[in-house]
């Protein structure tokens, strides 16, 4: 009576594993696959959203830490609105601008503006500002 409970339970077991690993390896991945899609559908046709930096840190902590000199600054004052880029989490998904322009719309001197380190148009002319300043540390 022992060995045949034995028996039954390593078929039972076995059949448990043969179906596990159907689900996981046949069936879970094109159910996974639908449903990311169903999900990236449905939060691309909200209307878009800023983020909060919070929500960056999460994937980007250690640029986060690292930050001193914008450390007060929003993501998203930078690299856009970052909410397709939560979604997706790609590269082509956020604003990546190293240009003049976008380090001197906070850092161009304007009379009464109050930022730590202000220049004019004539600072480096013709030089990227990453080039010297790496506005993640």
């Amino acid at each position: 009576m022992r060995g045949k409970v034995i028996v039954f339970g390593l078929i039972f077991a076995a059949a448990i594993y043969l179906l596990l690993f159907a689900y996981v390896f046949g069936f879970s991945p094109i159910v996974t696959k639908e449903s990311q899609s169903k999900w990236v559908d449905i939060e691309l046709s909200k209307e878009p959203k800023f983020s909060d930096t919070g929500i960056c840190k999460e994937c980007h902590y250690k640029l986060y830490i690292g930050m001193k000199n914008h450390s007060t600054v929003n993501c998203e004052a930078c690299h856009g609105p970052g909410i397709e880029h939560t979604i997706k989490r790609s590269k082509d998904t956020i604003e990546i601008n190293r240009s003049r322009d976008a380090c001197l719309r906070c850092h161009l001197d304007i009379e009464g503006r109050n930022v730590i380190e202000v220049v004019n148009e004539t600072h480096h002319s013709g030089i990227l500002c990453v080039v010297c300043h790496n506005p993640h540390e």
